[in-house]
């Protein structure tokens, strides 16, 4: 008689897995979904300070009245496009049910404040390019870390990385 070699079988049950973890589930394509907006976001930051630049603060801020006033407006073009370009980020980041979305947009617009200033000797083809590519990296590094359940967590990781990049772009 043949004895019979039982084996046992482990089955792992995915609800319960991702229950006892502290992180949320964050798969490859949602990531890359995260990376997209920040692409768009990017682009819209460049483009709506460009545009409010050239045709909005120039035009009210250099004037021969007052020239001293003409040395803001790049700086107020880019704080309307940053806030014009993540109120949109946010709309999106909400729509892909990220967790804290609003947590991610405002690490990123903060981390990279000083970009315009940083950017500003470079053509533009590379200021934009430079944009599109550090947003990208910002959503995608935030969007990443917020995947924990502790908020607590995600907010001391998020101050550390926002002080490092502070600190990279001066």
């Amino acid at each position: 008689m043949l004895a019979r070699k039982r084996t046992e079988q482990v089955i792992i049950d995915t609800d319960s897995y991702e229950e006892s973890t502290s992180l949320y589930r964050l798969a490859l394509g949602d990531l890359g979904r995260i990376m997209a907006v920040g692409a768009v976001v990017g682009l819209l930051v460049w483009v709506v300070a460009s545009l409010l630049f050239k045709f909005v603060f120039v035009p009210v801020l250099c004037r021969p009245i007052a020239p001293t006033d003409c040395a803001a407006a790049p700086a107020y073009g880019l704080i309307a496009g940053l806030i014009i370009a993540n109120i949109g980020g946010l709309i999106a980041l909400v729509r892909l049910r990220l967790a804290r979305p609003l947590l991610v947009v405002l690490a990123a617009s903060i981390a990279l404040w000083p970009l315009g200033a940083a950017l500003a000797p470079l053509a533009w083809g590379w200021t934009l390019l430079a944009f599109i590519v550090l947003w990208v990296l910002a959503y995608a590094v935030f969007g990443w870390i917020n995947r924990s359940k502790s908020f607590i967590l995600a907010l001391v990781l998020t101050v550390v990385v926002v002080f490092l990049a502070r600190l990279a772009l001066l």
